[in-house]
């Protein structure tokens, strides 16, 4: 870790099982105090939460795919975005969104800038990552961002009018409003990435 290339698995968001971390409750997000899933196997693909989501401070973050052994970041924060806060620390830090609250209308509550690579134009959630729009530019992850009935907990690139709105990212909901959601089915149907 002191050569500046090591890294630590805090979480993975995954498609493929219960939506752990867009129910109501927020429970991941928030108040999680277990580690849940297989912390140790980067490759796995089901949601998985580690102690250090809310016990290991730092400076940057990045994001990388699980079937990528070569752990080659889609994004990588550029600039001191955490400022040695966890990342349960930082999330939380923009309010508490438990169990239905909304958000935000029309904006992102917070945004850092990133540089992208590997293989993040094929990557789901990615897809707006060049462009830029009217809530936030091509170069940033957003942070509790909505536009248009689309939430997203962490927006990838631009958002906004021109840009599939704030549908693109990690925790995306499509619920008409930009707030946590459990349901499945119609237009409440939470998803993980997009």
């Amino acid at each position: 870790m002191t050569d500046g290339k090591g890294w630590t698995l805090i979480a993975r968001f995954s498609n493929s099982d219960d939506k752990n971390w867009m129910k109501d409750s927020g429970y991941w997000w928030y108040d999680q105090q277990v580690a849940m899933g297989t912390t140790t196997h980067p490759s796995n693909n089901a949601d998985m939460i580690s102690f250090a989501f809310w016990l290991v401070s730092g400076r940057e973050f990045q994001i990388t795919r699980s079937d990528d052994t070569s752990h080659t970041p889609l994004l990588q924060i550029t600039g001191n975005c955490l400022a040695g806060q966890t990342f349960r620390t930082k999330i939380t830090s923009y309010g508490d969104f438990r169990n239905g609250k909304v958000w935000a209308s029309d904006q992102c509550l917070g945004s850092c800038i990133v540089q992208y690579g590997g293989q993040y134009k094929s990557t789901d959630g990615f897809q707006q990552a060049e462009y830029s729009g009217d809530i936030q530019s091509a170069n940033k992850i957003g942070f509790w961002c909505e536009k248009g009935a689309d939430g997203s907990v962490m927006m990838i690139g631009g958002g906004g009018s021109s840009c599939a709105r704030a549908d693109h990212g990690i925790g995306i909901t499509e619920a008409d409003d930009a707030y946590l959601v459990a349901k499945e089915g119609g237009a409440t149907d939470p998803r993980q990435m997009h």
